[in-house]
């Protein structure tokens, strides 16, 4: 019986344990971005990964004018968070904070935020050589007067990103928990 129960134990650690090492190796995938929503004593953050393919067209080191041109256009976007994201006027939310930057991996990559100008959001400047794959990473914040109201997001980002097809997305309210997939056709979050 003892055997049995270290059986189970063992494999009740190695089942999570194999699917963190799968969503770490399957984190990047082309066309999904990811999402985590947390909303906590009125305050509503989001932290939003998209790969740099699906935003700009590309992963590699932008070295000609063209590519930096479309990492700064890309990283203003994100600086925009009604481009972005839609929440419901009820909830009387306000932005706090903004953040976007272009991630290959570099320990140089640098943070912008919504006072960044054009001339620093050349990420790509700060690029490895080596890496290939990069991608954009921007976080919101704002103070909501009616949390409560906060019972979907919609998502304009799929008008900015035409190569941007689905957002996995992890969610925390006082409502509760819970993981969704917004789609293109269905830009939508429900928090409920």
């Amino acid at each position: 019986m003892k055997t049995l129960a270290t059986v189970i134990l063992a494999s009740c650690i190695a089942v999570p344990a194999h699917a963190q090492e799968t969503r770490e190796l399957g984190t990047h995938i082309h066309g999904v971005s990811t999402l985590q929503v947390a909303v906590e004593d009125g305050i509503l953050s989001l932290d939003l990964t998209s790969p740099g393919l699906d935003i700009v067209g590309f992963e590699y080191a932008a070295s000609t004018d063209a590519d930096k041109d479309a990492v700064a256009m890309a990283v203003g976007q994100f600086l925009k968070p009604d481009d972005i994201v839609t929440l419901p006027d009820a909830a009387g939310c306000r932005l706090s904070a903004a953040s976007a930057h272009l991630h290959s991996g570099d320990d140089n990559d640098e943070d912008h935020d919504d006072h960044a100008d054009a001339e620093h959001a050349e990420d790509a400047d700060h690029k490895d050589e080596g890496a290939t794959h990069s991608a954009f990473h921007a976080t919101y914040t704002y103070s909501c007067d009616a949390p409560d109201a906060l019972t979907s997001l919609s998502f304009p980002f799929f008008d900015q990103f035409a190569n941007a097809q689905e957002i996995e997305a992890e969610y925390v309210t006082a409502a509760g928990a819970g993981r969704a997939e917004i789609s293109r056709d269905v830009a939508q979050l429900d928090l409920n």
